[in-house]
């Protein structure tokens, strides 16, 4: 298993779908960690310290933040927007429920450019206070929910949604080396993404996401980067375990049942509290993950899948949209990736 799937990524490496990445594969109590390829086009190799951009896996982090919340009694999901943000009361996005935002069936369209309408953080904010809802009903993916989902935990934490992370999940997990904004740290063995023609610069430690950098960097759908020891790390608090060492947990065994059940079935497309739940078949978890594996994709090219019934997960992480955010072939290379994984 181990040199089929390492011979795979270095024959999609070759193949220019991404110039490096890391990546784990737990089965029970054996997991393998390893890195491969280089930074950017560069002599500098990856290794297992490299931090990645996770894109839109920064939105488990902040579901996860959600229902520590939950646990604590200070949030519900039937709670409105309009109870934490009373300035939106009298605009349809009031009445959006946290359970619609963690679940993507706000009615919230999938997008807008906010970087593009919008002069700052607080005027993308209003914009998103003004907007309507899509005209058809189900699961829509949506980064705008989760950038209101961020807005909604800082308002009930009165923290910066930086610290909010740092509180509530990367501290307590041990998550040293994922934060927001590595490049104001002054970190380096950073994955290099593309070259964004709208900041003239190759992206190295700065979020990929065009409204996540509008935000300050630092947001609700995007801006996390983590590497793959940290993402471990994640992923183990998930497969809930009597025996853990309560250093390695994060939420009660109930709250990781609610937080993985589908809600969204009728839809078609199956959807927890912030994570993806399978679809059979799945085009980025493959086939050997059981019905009951959840997990979520980054556009730039992560992505992490856990499956509680075979106390197994894989992450991949990588920078898939270096050459250009048109190379598609990153879902071929999760299906395949998953696929020899779990064999």
């Amino acid at each position: 298993m181990k040199e089929k799937v390492k011979s795979f990524l270095k024959e999609s490496i070759k193949e220019k779908v991404f110039t490096g990445a890391s990546y784990a594969i737990r089965k029970g109590d054996m997991l393998t960690i390893n890195s491969i390829g280089t930074l950017g086009e560069t002599d500098q190799l990856v290794n297992n310290d490299t931090l990645f951009d996770i894109a839109s896996c920064t939105k488990l982090f902040v579901s996860l933040a959600f229902m520590r919340l939950m646990e604590e009694g200070k949030l519900a999901l039937t709670d409105t927007v309009e109870r934490y943000l009373p300035s939106w009361r009298d605009h349809q996005a009031g009445k959006i429920t946290m359970f619609q935002l963690l679940t993507h069936t706000s009615m919230l369209p999938a997008y807008i450019p906010l970087y593009e309408i919008s002069k700052d953080r607080e005027g993308a904010l209003e914009m998103l206070k003004h907007i309507l809802p899509r005209k058809s009903s189900g699961v829509e993916y949506s980064c705008l929910g989760f950038i209101i989902l961020g807005r909604v935990l800082e308002e009930v934490t009165e923290l910066p949604l930086e610290e909010v992370i740092s509180c509530y999940i990367t501290h307590p997990l041990g998550m040293s080396n994922t934060m927001y904004c590595p490049i104001r740290k002054n970190r380096d063995n950073i994955m290099p993404t593309e070259y964004c023609q709208w900041r003239n610069r190759r992206l190295i430690g700065e979020v990929h996401d065009e409204n996540a950098y509008h935000m300050g960097g630092v947001s609700g759908n995007a801006g996390l980067f983590s590497n793959i020891t940290d993402m471990c790390r994640m992923a183990d608090a998930m497969l809930w375990k009597e025996e853990k060492d309560q250093t390695g947990r994060l939420l009660d065994k109930k709250t990781i049942s609610i937080m993985t059940k589908n809600y969204t079935g009728k839809y078609e497309e199956n959807r927890g509290l912030g994570w993806c739940i399978k679809n059979t078949p799945d085009m980025t978890a493959g086939e050997y993950f059981s019905d009951s594996s959840f997990g979520h994709t980054g556009y730039t090219g992560t992505s992490v899948w856990i499956d509680p019934v075979k106390d197994s997960y894989a992450i991949l992480l990588t920078n898939r949209v270096y050459y250009s955010r048109d190379v598609d072939k990153i879902r071929h290379v999760r299906q395949v990736f998953h696929n020899l994984g779990m064999l």
